[in-house]
């Protein structure tokens, strides 16, 4: 899924970077801002940053399983 039509971020990119962010800094504080520096890219409109801060809390508390899991399902769908 694309999470930033601007800066083509998908939602796996989102969980890797959290996943390799936290392998570096178990401690780190994780924002929008910090996963696009991660991923060498700008936010241009910012109408993503809601979502990747939604997804990156999802993969944070899922752990690394959840990159894992995400051609099955998505973290902001309500079972």
């Amino acid at each position: 899924m694309i999470v930033c039509s601007c800066s083509i971020i998908t939602a796996k990119d989102v969980a890797e970077a959290v996943s390799a962010l936290r392998t570096n800094d178990p401690f780190v504080v994780l924002t929008p801002g910090l996963i696009y520096r991660h991923l060498g890219k700008r936010p241009s409109c910012g109408s993503c940053l809601p979502l990747i801060a939604k997804l990156m809390v999802s993969y944070d508390e899922e752990g690394p399983s959840s990159a894992a899991e995400l051609p099955h399902r998505s973290p902001i769908e309500e079972p």
